[in-house]
């Protein structure tokens, strides 16, 4: 018995190794199917167009960046003011057109992945890709928007500063409510700044006038874009609060799925340890015919020992010679 424990355990660990399915052969042979996956042109549309605005956001931010640099030089350069501020002004129009553009065109996705929700369903894979397309591209555009918004920013407090230091040279001090009440009036407010830096009479400060009133029109330009900007960050937060609840609930199904993964790993070890504890039905034949030959052979042995007791008993108590 002990030998038959040996190499039941043997084999055991060599099936411990590896999870093979069982099939029952008394089912019939077994058949090879293909799995055909059905061609989609909408689903090939959405990932076209999806690519075509991903590499539209890339370009977007590409000039953001370009404006960031620029916005660097025109700050310490000390020369070339005119040519600093033409390409800051084209590059800055360029990247509110692209914006625009873009936001559209992930809109017009967003009302494609809503129609295919109606009329396919949701939990379609096509209606699935399409919306977190549409999710994961809104959420670009936004983080390239906000940089272009922290480049403008940042810009405008640089024009602010050389407002300030060049009121400062003739004498005049401006705090930045007041600076921000002149902009806010456009070109009035540049009358009014002017009257009140130059006094009666005076020619000197003429250079001064001219740099301030430069730097006062870009302030009034940089505040109109930076309008629009929000104004778009506006519109964009309305769709990133509708798809909240949407993320929220991808988010609790992830992590519900994270747990059935889990449950699924410790269930999975589980049943490599039953099944090295509780061997296959296979192995259970084995066994079977081991334990089967092992008590024929015990009987054998117990019929022969009791035979031989009997027939010695006869042989010296009765006096039967065989």
């Amino acid at each position: 018995m002990e030998r038959l424990q040996t190499i039941v355990e043997e084999e055991d660990d060599k099936d411990s190794g590896c999870f093979v399915p069982e099939y029952d052969v008394d089912k019939g042979p077994l058949t090879l199917e293909a799995v055909i996956f059905e061609k989609s042109n909408t689903m090939e549309e959405i990932l076209h167009e999806a690519s075509l605005i991903r590499k539209s956001i890339i370009l977007l931010s590409l000039d953001v960046e370009r404006l960031k640099n620029n916005n660097e030089r025109y700050g310490t350069s000390v020369s070339r003011f005119s040519i600093l501020k033409r390409d800051s002004d084209s590059i800055a129009r360029k990247i509110q057109q692209q914006g625009d553009s873009v936001y559209k065109r992930i809109q017009a996705l967003g009302d494609r992945a809503n129609e295919l929700e109606q009329t396919e369903g949701g939990n379609r894979a096509v209606s699935r890709i399409a919306r977190i397309q549409y999710d994961t591209l809104a959420f670009a555009l936004r983080s390239a928007m906000e940089n272009y918004n922290s480049a403008e920013e940042k810009q405008r407090e640089i024009c602010k500063t050389r407002i300030q230091r060049q009121a400062s040279i003739i004498g005049k001090d401006i705090s930045d409510e007041q600076l921000n009440d002149l902009v806010n009036k456009g070109g009035e407010g540049w009358e009014e700044l002017c009257q009140s830096l130059q006094p009666p009479g005076a020619q000197s400060c003429r250079t001064a006038l001219n740099e301030i009133k430069t730097r006062h029109t870009e302030l009034v330009n940089l505040e109109a874009r930076l309008k629009d900007i929000h104004e778009m960050f506006l519109q964009m937060a309305v769709l990133v609060e509708e798809q909240g609840s949407l993320l929220n609930s991808i988010e609790t199904h992830v992590g519900k799925t994270e747990e059935h993964i889990k449950n699924s790993d410790h269930k999975f070890k589980e049943a490599l340890i039953h099944k090295k504890k509780n061997p296959s039905r296979y192995n259970f034949l084995y066994i079977n015919i081991y334990i089967c030959i092992y008590i024929y052979i015990y009987i054998y042995i117990y019929i022969y020992i009791y035979i031989y007791i009997y027939i010695y008993i006869l042989i010296k108590f009765v006096g039967i010679r065989l």
